[in-house]
């Protein structure tokens, strides 16, 4: 088993080399002006990162044929069973789109970072563990397995407590990204959606899921140090201007993102040169409906039961100054709706490093 220092350290292209290199198209070259994001990030453009790349030797990317892909179910239940893509066409009548903003744990420093918001459809799990018959009085977590070998843990309580699902979807088998059939890179035919998780939560090209009675930490990433508990934490990035830009005098108009996986993003705070932290503004349902007509369909819009900013997916927000000559810092903050705020430092990279966001600009 490698240690976290390891399988960070495996080459230059290992964990973070490999997977930012594949992901050039989805970060912001440094010294341009950035960009305000769409709602929804196309499907082209979202990030890719495979967490076995850095871990497993001789990794490769599944291949997955869907007329012969299937999904065992067995362990603590009462039915093993193997669901095929014809058993979750059949579920179709469950089926739910949702919004979901997938963030990487080992997130990078560019400006937008390793993240991206789509539209995911799919089936909730629960109903082939339920058709399996879950052991409830033994089993509490499920083990999770990806073709490429990669693996997690899933609490039982994740899924079937009530206050789990409180402003959020429950985990599904995903099929579609943005109204079309997954992508090979996207974990096609079938991965996991954990609303709330990292990206390392939603395994991709799923193959088993075991339900175990075994409470200890389980998975490709919590071997090599990274916590057990894959809640997205509350964050926030700038992504107009970046870092070491020049711009002209004036006003200065600023663009980010912030998201939250305990819950939706209640305010997002600003300040220049040390001053007052100042809220930002938030974008708003109706413009984002105007812009995306397709996340209508979303869960989310759909069920007066969720609260916007929707817990799990991105507040997009601007932010506007005056500025004269000279140098100045812009930082950035978010809270959630729990109170759970972007703290000035974080050293703690097993749980995603979430400290304020601060850029440099020169005004001339």
């Amino acid at each position: 088993m490698l240690s976290r220092r390891a399988f960070l350290g495996r080459s230059a292209v290992g964990l973070l080399g490999l997977s930012l290199a594949r992901c050039a198209r989805h970060e912001v070259t440094p010294l341009t002006a950035g960009l305000a994001l769409p709602f929804l990030t196309p499907t082209a453009d979202h990030y890719m990162k495979n967490g076995a790349e850095g871990s497993i030797a001789g990794w490769r990317m599944p291949r997955l044929a869907a007329s012969d892909w299937s999904m065992a179910i067995d362990g603590l239940v009462d039915t093993p069973l193997s669901v095929t893509l014809a058993d979750i066409a059949a579920a179709e009548a469950h089926a739910v789109s949702v919004l979901k903003t997938m963030q990487c744990v080992v997130d990078s420093d560019t400006a937008q970072g390793l993240v991206g918001t789509a539209l995911w459809r799919g089936v909730p799990l629960r109903l082939f563990l339920d058709r399996a018959g879950i052991d409830r009085a033994r089993g509490v977590r499920l083990h999770i397995f990806g073709a490429d070998g990669f693996t997690n843990n899933l609490p039982l309580g994740r899924l079937y407590d009530p206050a789990a699902l409180t402003e959020l979807a429950e985990p599904l088998l995903v099929t579609h990204m943005n109204g079309e059939p997954l992508r090979r890179e996207h974990g096609a035919p079938v991965r996991l959606l954990v609303p709330d998780g990292f990206g390392y939560a939603s395994v991709k090209w799923l193959e088993r899921i075991t339900v175990t009675d075994d409470d200890s930490a389980f998975g490709t990433y919590q071997s090599t140090g990274f916590t057990d508990h894959s809640t997205a934490s509350v964050t926030s990035k700038i992504t107009a201007p970046t870092a070491g830009l020049r711009v002209p005098a004036g006003v200065v108009v600023c663009h980010g993102f912030a998201t939250s996986g305990h819950a939706g993003v209640a305010e997002v705070q600003c300040r220049v040169n040390g001053g007052p932290w100042v809220p930002a503004q938030l974008a708003q349902p109706a413009d984002v409906q105007a812009a995306h007509p397709e996340v209508a369909a979303a869960v989310q819009f759909a069920d007066a039961g969720f609260e916007w900013p929707f817990r799990a997916v991105w507040a997009l927000w601007t932010f506007a100054f005056d500025a004269t000559p000279g140098r100045y810092t812009l930082e950035v903050r978010a809270v959630d709706r729990a109170g759970n705020q972007q703290p000035d430092q974080d050293l703690e990279f097993s749980d995603g490093v979430n400290a304020v966001t601060s850029i440099r600009l020169e005004v001339v």
